[in-house]
């Protein structure tokens, strides 16, 4: 990795927030000292897509704990809360800034990256070279020539097939619904202050009967749910940053008392704010 990198990645206090800044992008491996600076819990202002090629024990993203297998490929989305705290894992790293991502046309390719398709993508056996040999190819031109046009369509190219592995799973068949991909994006802006379905419902023009359903159809939740799992993963990235009192993150969850937002915490994680904090520091920090 060059020193470019080291110099665009900011950390901050607490949980560390790595930026990258303007048409930026980097393809570096597990061999660069930088990629082992991510094993702590930390937060990206960038898009990143992390190419497992070893096994390991987990990984966590937003808290909650993943298995690294070999050829799984996990894309992360903008503040997303990321850590590896044991053994640092062989894996393929491509960081990108948001420009690039908001260059990306097609819709189906920047969904990969909603913080509910977080199971990994595997890359089927006869296509590991290939992807390998694209994979270099990035590598290659961000060490030469560094054209940002041949490296987005490189990046464009990456994502197109990671798309075609995921059609197996079920959470991307269900996002090639329109109104899926709508009331995703429309929840992860107005989560803290619309709660009502109706709002949701309107929005994609369907009653919230309705729209309860076509969620519970193709994913299994309700706008309630993935509203509470919103609220649940910022209020634990907000405990551990320690910014903030609880009172605070209550108020700006939209509770209207610290109390109120303690049981709806410990009733979504079964444990209360507190004793997440402990047992949180233990493993992110």
């Amino acid at each position: 990795m060059s020193d470019t990198l080291l110099l665009s990645l900011k950390p901050q206090e607490h949980i560390p927030i790595y930026q990258l800044d303007g048409d930026t992008i980097f393809v570096y491996t597990s061999d660069d000292p930088a990629f082992h600076g991510f094993g702590g819990s930390h937060r990206n202002d960038f898009f990143e897509i992390i190419w497992f090629t070893s096994n390991a024990d987990v990984h966590y993203i937003d808290f909650t704990p993943h298995p690294i297998l070999k050829d799984t490929v996990y894309l992360l989305g903008r503040n997303q809360v990321h850590a590896i705290p044991g053994s640092k894992p062989a894996a393929r790293v491509i960081a990108f800034s948001r420009e690039l991502m908001y260059a990306i046309e097609e819709d189906h390719l920047r969904y990969l990256f909603l913080p509910f398709t977080n199971d990994g993508i595997t890359i089927p056996p006869d296509m590991v070279e290939p992807m390998a040999d694209l994979f270099d190819l990035m590598q290659l031109e961000c060490k030469t020539k560094a054209d940002i046009g041949v490296l987005h369509l490189y990046l464009r190219l990456f994502l197109i097939h990671l798309y075609r592995f995921s059609q197996t799973l079920s959470s991307s068949i269900a996002l090639h619904d329109e109104r899926v991909k709508r009331i995703y994006i429309l929840i992860s802006d107005h989560y803290k202050e619309e709660r009502n379905v109706t709002f949701y419902a309107n929005a994609v023009n369907l009653t919230p009967k309705r729209l309860n359903e076509v969620l519970k159809e193709r994913l299994g939740v309700t706008v309630t749910q993935i509203i509470h799992t919103y609220l649940v993963i910022e209020a634990k990235r907000q405990i551990l940053i320690g910014k903030r009192t609880f009172k605070e993150i209550a108020f700006e969850l939209g509770f209207s008392e610290q109390a109120y937002f303690s049981r709806f915490f410990k009733k979504q994680t079964g444990i209360t704010p507190e004793t997440f904090q402990q047992v949180a520091l233990g493993i992110f920090r």
